[in-house]
């Protein structure tokens, strides 16, 4: 299924040796659990620098979860994404607001994070 996919990438955003640099998932229906995989693989990763989430419906949920790891990243000093697109998600004002807060002033949130 859809989360088993998004689980597998994300587990290869761990592998410590990935040197995956953009990563292209738009319109995937990723959803919000499949965001919490690859949030939680994104947490030592060191070399992604794009990551493409267009119209993949992760939600608030999903946001806070890349919020959470992109925080705990900037607290131990990691390297953090340079560009995070998550265009038509349906985030609610409050997930996007934080999302964008909690994002390294290095990364750029790519297009509106409020849907309508």
């Amino acid at each position: 299924g859809k989360c088993e996919g998004a689980a597998a990438i994300g587990r290869v955003l761990a592998a410590t040796l990935s040197n995956l640099k953009e990563l292209y998932l738009g319109a995937n229906q990723i959803g919000s659990e499949g965001a919490k995989s690859l949030a939680e693989g994104l947490r030592n990763n060191a070399s992604l620098e794009k990551l493409y989430l267009e119209g993949n419906s992760i939600g608030d949920e999903g946001a806070i979860a890349f919020r959470d790891v992109l925080l705990d990243q900037r607290s131990r000093q990691c390297k953090v994404l340079e560009h995070l697109y998550v265009d038509n998600n349906g985030l609610g004002k409050e997930a996007a607001t934080t999302l964008g807060r909690a994002v390294n002033s290095e990364t750029m949130i790519e297009g509106s994070l409020l849907d309508g």
